[in-house]
């Protein structure tokens, strides 16, 4: 070792705490970076490699019914690269329990090599596309419909090869055998449609089986419902939409959007967006603070080894490798940190991966080691730290040997703000005036430690607002929107008054019908497919809000649109827009409605008009499609296993069961809920021991005179604790707002189309950000004035001028 690395070390060993804190800081910005970046890049790599292998669809048109042939004729468009016809429909599906559940069929053609959103196998085999055994030596009973599942449902309800599952289709009961699990392109995240909270794989699954049983099971011979092209490079996809829409029209063509649209990958590219915003400036924060500290510690080692310095240039030193000595301190906090940061970023990449696996059909591994991302945050720590010790130690170049041997001119003694208010400077006792002076004289220092509890602050806020969302939302959706015990659909629309069957069944207090009917709405030449819900105005078990969260009211005539659709489409209150249903019985019918207001829903979108006028967009009369069920708690199993029975009905939703799985599926998330609050807790401790550390290390001799006068050690102590408690009083008053203004930064980068989380935050969550701040504030300051019991009074005192 040269001497300047002896003196280096030495230095390390002295200012241990100093140099751990800081260490910590940088961790904890490389493990958030890398861990974030890791698992973005490991789920995005394995998304855009399972979409490519599986030949993802680039485009979905939804029809009626249409000949198997049509897709020959969509083939010869110019810029299609290729044609799938299928047919794709939600069943009525009864498992082992007699529970109803849904189920969406979805039919493939074998071989599926060349297919679109071919399907990629788990466990089993393929199905048969006929009643015969698929391979030698396995028994299959003649008329067996073979199907693939996919494999949370096969998890979530217990299903193994050979079982049967039945599903309702055509009014009658079909059981259908299962030969293995698959998944697919459109099924990685399982949702039946967009006003659904979480994914539920007991109620809600996938049934993969081949065309000619599907035909065979819909009564479908020679037609399909859904066409999926995708498009050569290069192609111009709106034209050649167009030119498809234009083919499928006279087949009743329901809708049609983009891959980017499709529920499945839209929710994935929303999560990916999520852990792209945070992988950026979670970081930055850490990152940012850890520099801050770095350049406020170096700072005041060079004015205390001023004398040190001016020896070692007399010496022939010059100043370039006196900067490089200070900096080289920089350079080892950035290399202890990012080799400790790497290794918890590693250990974080690993459960974000577990947790993408489970929630996430990626067959393909998600767990690899991203070793760009390790590189990178390398450079990060290095070059951040590097940064911040240069500029620290540019003074160097001004220190004269000569001139160094002489004592540092005392700071200006000038007032402080406070000292002008005379009514207040004279009732502060003498440690508060020692404490305001001393913040004074170190205004850099101050401002610093004062941003930086800012952050951690802000950051508690961000960490526990999560709770506070998911509560509101709960409440919101659970029991203040939705007053209805069971939401029942039916397969088809049936006429109102046969709602009787169902409003006898004992334990029924209530039941309200609806009609939900698929539409696209026009205005100015845009066009937006949504769904309109008829309810009758005068409705108890569903409640609507508009965007300041204020009541509305079913109107009897004119259209509450979404705002969603409204944004979209730039429509306001008072426009007329013109709607097309798209419900696939019967033709689509054109209708012209007014905007009477817009409805705000938490998940998914939805439109809303009274029952009657519902109707009316159909030209027809007294059409329900569900009911909404008010019962008896003491009476619901009862209720529920008549509803079962009943073959019409598609779908029974229970609001509950719903609730339970919300709360089931949110567990995970007080995890990485503890992993920020600790990550806040940390910066803010490492922010303020670093400060009292450096204070008590300026102002040795003014505490060791104030011992020697006979102040006690809890006095001594408390006089740095005031000054601590002017920047961390200033720094959490600052820290809530600002952690409000993140939180709404923070969702405006994760809101979709599809849910938004609500910027709420409850009081208390800012009277438990304030005590974690005031935590850590205590915590930090009891370890940074330990040093206050080892002062050598007269080694202190002595005068070395």
């Amino acid at each position: 070792m040269s001497a300047l690395n002896h003196k280096l070390w030495r230095t390390i060993i002295k200012t241990k705490g100093q140099f751990i804190a800081v260490v910590a800081v940088v961790a904890m910005g490389i493990a958030v970076y890398i861990g974030m970046t890791t698992a973005y890049h490991n789920l995005n790599a394995s998304k855009e490699k399972f979409y490519r292998d599986r030949n993802f669809a680039d485009y979905y048109f939804h029809v009626v019914k249409a000949p198997q042939q049509v897709t020959k004729q969509i083939e010869t468009i110019p810029g299609v690269a290729g044609v799938t016809g299928r047919i794709q429909k939600d069943v009525a599906l009864i498992n082992e329990f007699n529970q109803r559940a849904t189920a969406r069929l979805t039919s493939y053609t074998l071989p599926m090599e060349y297919e679109i959103n071919s399907l990629q196998l788990l466990t089993g085999r393929f199905f048969a596309a006929e009643g015969v055994a698929a391979q030698p030596g396995e028994q299959t009973r003649t008329g067996d419909i073979e199907v693939l599942v996919d494999p949370q449902y096969a998890e979530g309800n217990r299903l193994e090869y050979g079982d049967i599952v039945s599903i309702v289709a055509e009014g009658r009961v079909v059981p259908l055998t299962v030969v293995g699990t698959a998944t697919g392109p459109e099924f990685i995240y399982l949702m039946k449609d967009a006003g659904t909270l979480l994914p539920d794989p007991t109620t809600f699954g996938v049934i993969m089986l081949s065309r000619e049983r599907a035909e065979e099971i819909l009564n479908l011979k020679g037609q399909i419902n859904q066409v999926l092209i995708t498009l050569a490079p290069g192609a111009d996809a709106k034209r050649v939409t167009d030119q498809v829409e234009e083919v499928l029209e006279p087949y009743g063509n329901l809708a049609g959007y983009p891959r980017k649209q499709q529920l499945s990958n839209a929710m994935l590219e929303a999560e990916l967006d999520g852990l792209r915003a945070s992988s950026r400036y979670m970081p930055a924060i850490f990152l940012g603070i850890a520099a801050a500290i770095q350049f406020v510690i170096i700072s005041r080692m060079v004015r205390a080894q001023r004398l040190q310095i001016g020896i070692m240039k007399a010496l022939g030193y010059r100043s370039r490798q006196v900067i490089l000595h200070y900096t080289g301190y920089a350079v080892l906090v950035a290399l202890c940190g990012a080799i400790l940061g790497t290794l918890l970023g590693l250990v974080l990449s690993s459960f974000m991966s577990r947790a993408y696996a489970l929630y996430f059909n990626l067959p393909a591994s998600i767990g690899a080691v991203n070793t760009q991302a390790i590189i990178y945050g390398f450079i990060l720590s290095i070059g951040i730290s590097s940064l911040a010790g240069l500029t620290a130690c540019r003074s160097v170049v001004k220190i004269n040997p000569a001139e160094s041997m002489r004592p540092e001119p005392p700071k200006g003694g000038a007032k402080t703000l406070i000292e002008g208010w005379s009514w207040l400077w004279r009732r502060l006792d003498t440690a508060w005036k020692m404490s305001i002076r001393s913040a004074a004289r170190n205004r850099g220092r101050f401002g610093i430690t004062l941003v930086g509890i800012v952050f951690a602050v802000g950051m508690l806020v961000v960490s526990l607002f999560t709770l506070d969302a998911v509560d509101y939302m709960i409440n919101k959706h659970f029991y203040q929107n939705q007053r209805y015990d069971y939401l029942v659909r039916f397969t088809a629309p049936v006429k109102e008054s046969e709602l009787l069957n169902i409003e006898r069944i004992e334990g029924v207090q209530k039941a309200e019908p609806l009609l939900e009917v698929p539409v696209r709405i026009n205005y100015n030449g845009k066009s937006e497919d949504d769904a309109i819900t008829g309810l009758n105005p005068d409705t108890s078990l569903k409640k609507l809000a508009d965007p300041r969260e204020r009541p509305l009211e079913v109107p009897r005539e004119g259209l509450l649109i979404s705002q969603r659709t409204a944004n979209k489409l730039g429509a306001g209150v008072g426009d007329m827009v013109e709607v097309e249903t798209l419900l696939g019985i019967g033709p689509s019918r054109l209708s012209t409605i007014k905007i009477v207001g817009i409805s705000n829903q938490l998940v998914g979108g939805g439109c809303f008009v009274s029952l009657q006028q519902a109707n009316v967009l159909l030209q027809e009369r007294q059409l329900v499609s569900g009911v909404m069920l008010k019962v008896d708690s003491a009476l619901s199993a009862g209720l529920e296993a008549e509803l079962e029975e009943m073959t019409a009905v598609s779908s029974i939703l229970s609001l509950q069961k719903e609730l339970d799985n919300f709360n089931k599926n949110l567990e995970a998330s007080i995890y990485s809920i503890s992993i920020l609050v600790l990550f806040a807790l940390l910066l803010g401790f490492a922010i303020v021991y670093n400060s009292s550390v450096i204070s008590f290390a300026e102002r040795q001799r003014e505490l060791a005179s104030l011992r020697v006068l006979g102040f006690s050690i809890q006095e001594v102590s408390g006089i740095l604790l005031k000054e601590n408690l002017l920047q961390s009083v200033l720094g959490v008053v600052l820290g809530l707002p600002f952690g409000y203004l993140m939180v709404k930064g923070y969702i405006g980068a994760l809101s979709t189309d599809l849910y938004s989380l609500p910027v709420i935050i409850y009081p208390v969550t800012y009277v438990y950000a304030a005590l974690g701040s005031f935590f850590f504030i205590i915590v930090a300051h009891l370890f940074a004035v330990r040093g206050i019991k080892q002062l050598q009074l007269v080694e202190v005192l002595k005068n070395k001028d």
